[in-house]
């Protein structure tokens, strides 16, 4: 609707003007005209196929008042008639790129050639010959497109030292940087000229200008992209077996040198000599000279992701790469010292994305360069003191890493699910040094935040006594004494929280403000003393917090557990979900991940925002033991849920054969019913196919985002549904990377495609929009691959966390699931405490290449061997999700018959 008042809107604009200025001289009307349609340009970004009639429209409206130099006698002369070419001039070269974004390359060609036509009588841009020339390049003429550019970088050079010539002066280094990215892009000169002669020079030139534009940014990031990559193909090399075969042939040499040379043999074995010694100085010098490439090609990559980052806003995923690098090269002194000198330059809130991972690099042994840790420390100081209700959680959790202790009491053991397990991958005395560190930086954002240090202290100190309230026996007396679960100021000290006017309350989604400017925030006005359990293991609570707004929100407070993998895949999801807002048809299709907040408050304690309004899968099919589920209610001689888990869960250990049968079996006494979900809750047809379309699209895109990160135990109870907008959100995510294929009976589906998930979606199923839609997705993951690798490469080297599973985690994760009584015995009696989860950092390393290998698989569509299509990629993972051989053979308590 709003797409179709901008097209009809201008028309009658414009047809009024063509009406009032015929025969009109006014310059003044002209410029006024000129002015009104620059003043629409953000209006232009909407789909092509609605924008190009009033594109075309105002072509035809500049020509005929006398642009082109034509129209009614003596309208294009004067000037009026310089405003109105200038102004055709610049709308043309628009329209020419509008159209090729669009693909459209016809529309962009006529532009291009009314350009040529205008030019022929008088020169006074070059612009569009830029354009022209990336017209070609994306018609896939490349030779056409590099020669159009090469003349053109040619006359530039030549008119702007000649003449002086300011738009020459700002053309020249754009056209220069995009010339050096094509020739990199086709190979067809040497890495070292390309570098040189043409990207260098131009981020050099554009560094000069005084202010920076978008094109300083992509030449700044074109030279730090192609820097970065011959750095890597070094490094690679460096890794290879012809390096190494390389280097010891070099060793060889040098002994063999040194052993003539001991035993006098020179004279006799000149010759021979001369030429080994000839070979063992050719090796040591190309040796060094690699090394001394590497690390002018790491200086550089990281100098000009720098410069991309400080000069503009376009590229801030690209500090995912510079602190990637950052992190490899510790050890380098120059590396460090340029880090030390430039950061500073960058603001603090590009750095919030990668506030985990910092922060868990605080104190670490690994990293024995001081000046690594004094930069790292500072810049850690400067993000919690610029934006310290984004950041500063973080440093606590650090900070209370032993707090759970002084509230579960002396000697008592410290139960702990599988994933808390996962973090403890460091020994104590790298843990203490790690909390000393993130003290000494509190202290530090204490000079100048000390009252919200003190509360946020404090405050975090109380979800941590809460978390770890024994929720079973403080049931148990209230019961006794027949009294409400109310909390007293006894009981928790969050009910002595009153007005926390610093505090914002946590699970808000607070906005980055780029001025570090809080004034105005939502602070934690009360909690309401009655506590509810939601079930699970660690008992956890929910709570419920007034902010200064009056609005109450529901809190999950979680004890005996590590949610700091769920707050990193929130944070991983987060990027993504930006990445589908980035992309124009996937934001045109409303393609989304939905996400929550997860704040850990301590190694074992946390926080996470309750989804309102949401409700399990599982709730909505099978119910509860005082409500029952769709099933029940629509096909009530159906078999029970329970007796199908039972039959799937005896037939566990038979044979694929027999499995299959009997899944089978279940599905034909096991009616799905998820469509009658939107029939309950939206009556109304619009609301209802709205609904459903919002539903299939978000299956669509977090099934898809889902296979890419691996993400596995998708249960019904870990996926959630908004009641309001239908779309899906999946919580619980502690098997990531594909740790499923690990487990006692391993996944072998891709995500959650079952018959109730597609029932949902109507009588299209998986063909139509969430086909599309996961292409679409898909499409995306793939476009995006260098900024997903380089996010997934920081996360999984952190030295927090290890992101696999131990034998004994994964056989426990799914016998807690089947059976919950007396899994907390289970677990307090495990094994593998710090000692034995204490990985080799080596070996870390190795698990951490691996997933990232079969990730960049995923992202080139290479499956099984074969490399695929999008298209062919999505049909394949369809398929094999909903393939019955591989849904019987999951573990029962998955309940692939939902």
């Amino acid at each position: 609707m709003a797409v179709t008042t901008f097209s009809q809107e201008p028309i009658e604009y414009y047809n009024e003007h063509v009406r009032n200025r015929r025969g009109s001289t006014s310059c003044e009307d002209a410029r006024h005209l000129v002015k009104k349609w620059e003043s629409q340009t953000p209006l232009l970004q909407n789909d092509f196929d609605f924008v190009e009639p009033v594109l075309a429209l105002r072509s035809t409206l500049l020509q005929l008042g006398g642009g082109d130099g034509g129209g009614e006698a003596g309208s294009g002369d004067g000037e009026r008639g310089v405003v109105l070419r200038q102004a055709l001039i610049t709308h043309l070269e628009s329209q020419a790129r509008c159209a090729r974004k669009a693909a459209r390359f016809q529309v962009a060609e006529r532009a291009i050639h009314t350009l040529k036509q205008l030019e022929q009588s008088e020169s006074t841009t070059w612009s569009w010959q830029l354009e022209e020339a990336k017209l070609y390049w994306c018609r896939g003429e490349q030779g056409a497109a590099i020669h159009i550019l090469k003349a053109l970088v040619r006359k530039l050079e030549v008119e702007q030292i000649s003449d002086n010539n300011c738009s020459a002066t700002e053309l020249f280094p754009q056209a220069l940087g995009l010339n050096g990215h094509w020739l990199a892009v086709t190979q067809t000169e040497s890495p070292y000229n390309i570098c040189e002669d043409y990207l260098a020079k131009a981020a050099d030139l554009m560094s000069r200008m005084e202010q920076q534009t978008p094109a300083a940014l992509e030449a700044y990031l074109a030279l730090a992209r192609f820097t970065d990559q011959q750095y890597q193909v070094i490094v690679n090399y460096m890794k290879s077996s012809t390096y190494e075969a390389k280097k010891d042939m070099i060793e060889r040499s040098k002994a063999e040198v040194e052993k003539l040379g001991q035993a006098g043999l020179v004279a006799s074995a000149n010759k021979y000599f001369k030429i080994m010694k000839r070979h063992m100085v050719d090796g040591k010098d190309e040796l060094e000279s690699l090394n001394e490439d590497r690390d002018s090609f790491l200086h550089k990559a990281m100098e000009n992701y720098i410069r991309c980052l400080t000069a503009g806003d376009e590229h801030d995923l690209r500090v995912f790469r510079l602190c990637s690098l950052w992190f490899r090269n510790a050890h380098n002194s120059e590396i460090n010292q340029l880090a030390k000198e430039k950061f500073p330059q960058i603001e603090s809130r590009k750095f919030l994305p990668l506030i985990y991972q910092l922060a868990a690099r605080m104190g670490t042994k690994s990293q024995v360069s001081p000046e690594f840790q004094n930069t790292l420390l500072q810049l850690i100081e400067r993000v919690a003191t610029d934006h310290p209700y984004h950041s500063l959680y973080v440093v606590l959790a650090l900070a209370n890493a032993d707090l759970d202790g002084k509230f579960i009491g002396q000697g008592k053991r410290v139960t702990k699910l599988s994933r808390s397990q996962h973090s403890q991958n460091s020994d104590v005395e790298g843990e203490e040094a790690r909390t000393s560190v993130a003290l000494q930086v509190l202290e530090k954002v204490r000079v100048q935040k000390g009252r919200l240090v003190q509360d946020m202290q404090g405050l975090c100190e109380a979800y941590v006594q809460l978390s770890n309230l024994d929720g079973k026996a403080w049931r148990t007396e209230n019961d006794r004494l027949k009294r409400p679960n109310k909390l007293s100021s006894r009981d928790s000290m969050l009910m002595s929280v009153k007005n926390l006017t610093t505090v914002a309350v946590p699970t808000i989604d607070m906005k980055v403000d780029p001025t570090c400017c809080y004034d105005d925030i939502v602070y934690i006005r009360e909690f309401d003393p009655s506590v509810s359990f939601p079930g699970g293991i660690n008992v956890p609570k929910v709570i419920t917090c007034q902010g200064s707004d009056g609005i109450w929100r529901k809190q999950l407070v979680k004890g005996r557990d590590d949610l700091r993998q769920d707050a990193v895949m929130q944070q991983v999801f987060g990027l993504v979900d930006s990445l589908l807002k980035k992309d124009e048809e996937s934001r045109r299709r409303k393609l989304s991940i939905r996400t929550y907040k997860v704040i850990p408050m301590s190694k074992q304690s946390g926080l996470v925002q309750w989804c309102e309004g949401t409700m399990s899968v599982g709730d909505y099919l099978i119910g509860s033991t005082r409500k029952p589920g769709a099933h029940a209610r629509y096909y009530p001689r159906d078999w029970h849920h329970g007796d199908c888990r039972r039959k799937i869960h005896e037939k566990g250990g038979s044979r694929s054969d027999e499995r299959l049968r009997v899944f089978r079996e279940v599905c034909r006494h096991f009616h799905p019913v998820m469509h009658h979900f939107f029939m309950e809750k939206w009556p109304d047809p619009m609301d209802w196919f709205e609904r459903r379309l919002c539903y299939t699209r978000s299956v669509a895109t977090s099934s898809i985002v889902g296979y890419v990160l691996g993400l596995g135990d998708r249960h019904c109870q870990n996926i959630l549904i908004d009641t309001n907008t239908a779309e899906l959100v999946h919580i619980d995510l502690g098997i990531a990377f594909e740790q499923g294929k690990l487990l006692p009976t391993p996944e072998t589906v891709p995500f959650r495609l079952t018959r109730d998930i597609v029932h949902g979606m109507g009588v299209t199923g998986v063909e139509g929009v969430f086909r599309r839609c996961c292409e679409k997705t898909m499409e995306v993951m793939r476009s995006s691959h260098e900024a997903l690798l380089t996010i997934v490469e920081v996360l999984l080297y952190d030295p927090l966390h290890a992101w696999t599973l131990t034998p004994m985690q994964a056989l426990k994760l799914q016998q807690i699931d089947a059976d919950t009584t007396g899994a907390e015995e289970i677990f307090e009696n495990d094994s593998t405490g710090p000692s034995n989860v204490n990985r080799d950092m080596s070996e870390r390393n190795k698990v951490a290449a691996q997933v990232l290998m079969r990730l960049e698989d995923k992202l080139k569509g290479l499956e099984e061997g074969m490399v695929l299509s999008v298209s062919g990629q999505v049909n394949m993972l369809i398929q094999t999700a909903r393939d019955p051989s591989n849904l019987s053979r999951l573990y029962s308590g998955w309940q692939a018959y939902l």
